[in-house]
Parts: C-alpha cells; sequence; structure tokens
C-alpha cells in the first residue's frame, strides 16, 4: 500500500469505466438483456464456487463456456449492441423539432382507427434511420394527416398491410416516407398469446432501433405504444399524446424514459 500511487489519469480512467458501465446498464435496462445478466452472474458464481471446493468436472465445463466468452457476449446481446452503435454514429447536431402538431395528428389517427375496428402499425422514426426498410414498401413524402391515414389502412386498400413510417420534421407536423413497409419480427415467445403479429412487428423493430411504433387492434380497438422493446398498457387519447409529447421531447434533449 505504501507504493501505489493514485494520480490524476487513475480518477479519469475509473470516471470513464463508470461512465461506460453506466450508459451500458442504461441502454439494457427495461429489456431482457437484464435477464441474460443475471444468468451470465448465475454462471460466473457456480464457476467460482466450483474452482473454491475443488469440483474439477464442474470447473472444467465452465471454463468451456468462459473460454469463448466473448462469442457468447455477441450473441446474446446482438441487438443491444446494434442498437448502441447505431446511437453512437447517430449525428448529434440534427435539430431538434417540436412533436406537438405530429403527435396531435398521429393520436387523431390512431383513434379514428380504433374507432373503425381497422388495424394500424405506425412508426416514427428518431435517431436510428430506418430507410432500408423502404425497399420492403412503398416510398412516399405525404403529410401526415388522419384522413391520408385511413386511407392507407383501410382494409380495402392495397396498401394496408405492414406499417407506416414517419419522419418528424420542424413546421411541418410530420410526414410520411413509406408505406407498407415489413419490419422484423420479435421471436414468438416473447409476447404472450394475446398479440398479433402487428404487435410482434413492432417490438421487434424497437429491439434494433430508437423507433417509437403506436400499434392499433383490429380484433381488441385497443392503442398501445411500444418503445425499447416494451409493450405499453392500452392508451386513451389523452394518454397516448401526453406518453408521446413526453419520449419525443426527451429524445430531442438527447434522453430516454424507459
Amino acid at each position: 500500500m505504501q507504493n501505489w500511487n493514485f494520480g490524476l489519469l487513475d480518477i479519469i480512467d475509473i470516471a470513464l469505466v463508470a461512465i461506460l458501465i453506466y450508459l451500458v446498464l442504461r441502454l439494457i435496462r427495461g429489456t431482457r438483456a437484464v435477464q441474460m445478466l443475471i444468468g451470465l452472474a448465475v454462471f460466473v458464481v457456480v464457476y467460482e464456487l466450483s474452482r473454491f471446493f475443488g469440483l474439477l468436472t464442474v470447473e472444467w465445463i465452465f471454463g468451456q463456456f468462459f473460454s469463448a466468452f466473448i462469442i457468447i457476449l455477441v450473441v446474446l446481446f446482438q441487438h443491444e449492441i446494434r442498437r448502441a452503435l447505431m446511437r453512437i454514429g447517430a449525428n448529434p447536431l440534427a435539430s431538434s423539432t417540436s412533436p406537438t402538431e405530429m403527435v396531435d395528428s398521429l393520436v387523431e389517427s390512431a383513434f379514428a382507427l380504433a374507432h373503425g375496428r381497422w388495424g394500424g402499425l405506425m412508426v416514427i422514426e428518431r435517431e436510428t434511420g430506418l430507410k432500408h426498410l423502404f425497399d420492403s414498401g412503398v416510398e412516399m413524402d405525404a403529410p401526415l394527416r388522419s384522413d391520408l391515414m385511413l386511407a392507407l389502412f383501410n382494409p380495402q386498400a392495397p396498401m394496408h398491410d405492414g406499417a407506416v413510417v414517419i419522419h418528424p420534421q420542424a413546421g411541418q407536423g410530420g410526414r410520411i416516407v413509406a408505406a407498407r413497409v415489413l419490419l422484423p419480427l420479435a421471436q414468438a415467445n416473447a409476447l404472450s398469446g394475446e398479440f398479433g403479429t402487428r404487435h410482434r412487428a413492432a417490438l421487434g423493430l424497437t429491439e434494433e432501433s430508437d423507433a417509437l411504433v403506436v400499434v392499433v387492434s383490429e380484433e381488441t380497438g385497443h392503442v398501445r405504444l411500444v418503445d425499447g422493446g416494451t409493450v405499453s398498457e392500452p392508451f386513451d387519447a389523452a394518454g397516448l399524446r401526453q406518453t408521446l409529447l413526453r419520449r419525443l421531447s426527451q429524445s430531442d434533449g438527447g434522453s430516454r424514459d424507459r
């Protein structure tokens, strides 16, 4: 202890590690990655106990497991790693927009669909670009209006399947940039049986990006918000409007509520 020197570089080193751990925990909070981390922690405890008590076979088995630990981490946390890299690559100088007009149009559209028991899948693009998904649908450039949204999701319309992607634009209340877009599906066991393909698609997209997805169920007429791999309880119009304004404002400010 007498030869232990603790200087400025050590403080910076510890601070950077602490910030990194905080950012990782914030990224995975509320996702399935938390349960996977707990499982890995149990493995580590069992491994250390096997070493302590001299359980050679158990120690060898876990030793083989941990010899490929980096690969295992990449496989288990591929969605979280992808989302983190996309957030790092996002443009920090992008201008923020006032979401009020866009949210009002989106809420009006969602509950108009719910009233008619028409299913809907409305994606709000945030920092993570979604243009790579447009190949599966039809690119558009139209204002976000409830009558246009009803036309797109009309069960008799040719483009009612899939999702509509909405891009926030300053002073324009949001633009519909694509329709009939196919989204990546979450695993079949990721949701309970009460949810259908629309909810699985919304969940799959939000596991890979920071998009917000409003889902309207044609079976129940419920309107839910999917964000960060989490499906909300059904909203009324006021609750959805308040939640969307909060989430989008926090996104503009560089923080997110999980």
